[in-house]
């Protein structure tokens, strides 16, 4: 663990995640959000932490955010960041929150057109003030990769949200990291995960997002535990 400035880095499962309160967190994207380059702010769970440890690519796509924090309840256990609600939705809620203020642009990448109809009117209807376009994001193959990104950059967003599968993240950043206009790409194993239901009462989107999540999962739970009691055994014993 390194302290600096109350933002300590903790080693999980070879995962690099930083320790930073919400409030910190939601400064520090603020300020990729302000400056002139691509920014990759990856929300991490249990499922990714142990899936960067069988596969070399996986590792690189996590090496390369420039901040890893908490995306469930088991990282945030293990980095000491627990919240009353997800840390993963008070981030993204302040976060979405303050860009509304400012007029701030989201691009939404989805890969069914049903969530692309239901994120833009929760996010309008939570966030007013924000402007929200969406891209669908379907083929992964390298011709329909540059469509996509010629159709992100010729929004010029503030932030891409992309609520497709962890593997499709991969496979654009990989790909057109350096040719992606955005300053922030946040990028979510658990944001991919698109159960639409039937609520007329919804609250923000993020918690409208983790509300249909599955979350916790026993197997998994209990699979990370068990390689994170491990490895600070090992690193005990040292």
């Amino acid at each position: 663990m390194e302290n600096q400035n109350n933002h300590r880095r903790v080693l999980v499962l070879g995962i690099v995640v930083d320790s930073v309160s919400v409030p910190r967190a939601v400064e520090i994207s603020q300020d990729y959000i302000n400056n002139d380059y691509f920014n990759f702010v990856l929300l991490a769970g249990a499922q990714l932490a142990m899936e960067s440890q069988k596969s070399e690519d996986m590792k690189k796509f996590v090496d390369e955010a420039d901040l890893i924090l908490p995306g469930d309840h088991n990282i945030e256990k293990a980095v000491e960041q627990e919240t009353e609600e997800s840390f993963q939705s008070a981030y993204l809620d302040s976060l979405l929150t303050d860009l509304a203020e400012k007029k701030g642009h989201v691009c939404v990448l989805c890969d069914i057109e049903q969530v692309v109809e239901d994120m833009e009117k929760y996010i309008l209807e939570d966030y007013p003030g924000l402007k929200v376009d969406s891209v669908i994001y379907e083929q992964d193959d390298e011709e329909s990769l540059e469509a996509l990104v010629n159709k992100i950059n010729g929004y010029f967003p503030d932030l891409v949200l992309p609520l497709v599968s962890l593997k499709k993240q991969q496979l654009l950043l990989q790909a057109h990291k350096e040719t992606i206009s955005t300053k922030l790409f946040i990028g979510s194993e658990t944001l991919s995960e698109q159960i639409i239901g039937d609520d007329k009462d919804s609250p923000k989107i993020v918690k409208w997002i983790m509300k249909h999540l599955h979350l916790g999962k026993e197997a998994v739970d209990n699979e990370f535990w068990q390689k994170f009691n491990e490895e600070q055994e090992n690193r005990n014993s040292k």
